[in-house]
């Protein structure tokens, strides 16, 4: 009891440690998480500095374009300054067709927009270059006249300044735009190579940490249960796995100390077992030798002498028989070798035999019988269930004080059968009545007082099983026990 409870904090600390199916879930969530948002965020790196990408190269296209109107500008100013105007057919037909392509670039320029000031700037540097054009047109057209014999008249220049300086804002603003562009893109570069040394980092960190955490919640306990198991399997007996680690080793850990205690147990309950059964032999083999002795002690004994004699003789024989026929029971039930004779026979039977067996053992405990009216048909070896019967009934009666009643009865349902045996003797003490069935077992508040070896209730308990039933017991300390044979129905 002592040791239970030293135990009983232990089991229940480990029974609040984390499974290891949630260590793992929890260590793969947060990686996990890191990873997405990494991949997030260099996912959103990465349309961002598409886009800047694509402005940068808007905005470059849209220097080129204006440089090159910007240049046209200045040649067609200068060949105009030099009189190139003047002569007739060509060079009208020439400054139209140069007039369309400026105002094709200008169209063109307006596919590099990126917003909504340098829309407003490229309208007004359009504006700007139709009032150079239209002055243009009206120079050449005036010295291009047959009558006029006056050179031509030079170019407007403030309309070619005003032009020419708003081809230079769309250009400042492009450049403007290109420069914050491409310090984006750096900025961008930047933090995404910060993001990839980061998520290096803290995933080698993560897989150091989750290393580390599995070797002192995993590996460690793993090698502390091996070492248990070790010394237990050496010889030391004392040996316990410590219940640490996650709640699948100390699963593990728990079980295995159940077992070892168990066997433990066990072990005890054979070396008492032994000793009960040394003892047991020798009261009977003493009295079979006084026996023997005293029909030899001083000539012929009297007939009434020899049949008293005999009598005890025959029923410390008996005893031994019981003895060793359970010994050999119990060994071929832990062979696997308990052979079955079944046929169907009438529960009512079997009983009534065993019952009229007993009644004459013990005169001063009265047995009740109650038996159905109709047969009670099982599928059954007769042997074994009447080994049963007689265990049961020879408990009843070694447990029960001096004129307790014995009640045995049988019920019988469409699928079962059952026969309850009661007794009005000392009960069963609940410590005692988890292990009742166990092997070489003995009731602490008789195992002194009645003879017995501890197998018969582990015998017939098996014997039930093998025969697809149950055995059950309810009991009370001082208000006696039932026991309950439940048989399935033959067919």
């Amino acid at each position: 009891m002592d040791s239970a409870a030293a135990r009983r904090p232990s089991e229940l600390g480990s029974s609040r440690q984390p499974s290891l199916s949630t260590l793992l879930g929890v260590a793969t969530f947060l990686l996990t998480g890191a990873a997405i948002a990494v991949a997030a965020a260099l996912m959103v790196a990465s349309t961002t500095m598409q886009q800047a990408t694509g402005i940068l190269g808007d905005a470059i296209e849209s220097v080129r374009l204006v440089h090159s109107l910007q240049i046209d500008l200045l040649l067609d100013a200068h060949q105009s300054n030099r009189g190139a105007g003047s002569a007739s057919g060509g060079p009208i037909s020439t400054f139209h067709e140069w007039e369309i392509e400026l105002r094709k670039g200008l169209a063109e320029a307006h596919r590099y927009v990126s917003s909504q000031e340098e829309s407003g700037v490229l309208v007004d540097a359009e504006r700007r270059v139709d009032e150079y054009l239209v002055g243009r047109r009206a120079a050449n057209a005036g010295g291009s006249s047959p009558s006029s014999e006056a050179p031509a008249p030079a170019i407007d220049s403030l309309a070619f300044d005003e032009a020419f300086k708003a081809l230079d804002r769309l250009v400042e603003i492009n450049l403007h735009q290109a420069r914050a562009s491409q310090a984006l893109i750096e900025r961008l570069g930047r933090r995404a190579t910060a993001a990839g040394v980061a998520a290096v980092i803290f995933f080698m960190a993560g897989a150091s940490l989750v290393l580390i955490s599995a070797r002192r919640l995993v590996y460690g306990p793993i090698v502390a249960i091996q070492e248990a198991i070790g010394r237990y399997g050496a010889g030391d007996r004392a040996a316990r796995a410590p219940l640490v680690g996650p709640r699948e080793l100390g699963d593990i850990a728990r079980a295995f100390n159940s077992t070892a205690e168990s066997l433990e147990r066990q072990r005890e309950a054979q070396f008492a077992f032994l000793g009960g059964v040394a003892h047991d032999l020798r009261n009977p083999l003493s009295a079979l030798r006084l026996s023997v002795g005293f029909l030899n002690d001083g000539g012929p004994p009297s007939e009434p002498r020899v049949q008293r004699t005999m009598a005890l003789v025959g029923r410390q024989v008996d005893r031994l028989d019981r003895m060793v026929g359970d010994l050999l029971d119990a060994s071929q039930i832990e062979a696997c070798k308990l052979d079955l004779r079944v046929e169907d026979r009438d529960l009512r039977e079997l009983v009534q035999e065993a019952v009229e067996l007993y009644r004459p053992v013990s005169p001063e405990h009265p047995i009740e019988l109650s038996l159905p009216e109709a047969p009670v048909l099982v599928r059954c070896d007769a042997t074994r269930i009447e080994q049963v019967l007689n265990n049961l009934l020879s408990n009843a009666l070694k447990y029960s004080p001096a004129g307790g009643q014995v009640d045995v009865a049988i019920h019988g349902d469409t699928g079962r059968a059952e026969i309850a045996v009661r007794d009005r003797g000392v009960g069963i003490d609940p410590a005692d009545l988890a292990h009742l069935f166990e092997p070489f077992r003995r009731l602490k508040a008789s195992a002194g007082a009645i003879p017995g070896t501890g197998l018969g209730l582990a015998v017939a308990k098996r014997i039930v099983e093998a025969h697809g039933g149950r055995l059950l017991v309810e009991s009370e300390p001082g208000a006696g026990s039932v026991f309950r044979v439940e048989l399935p129905r033959a067919s």
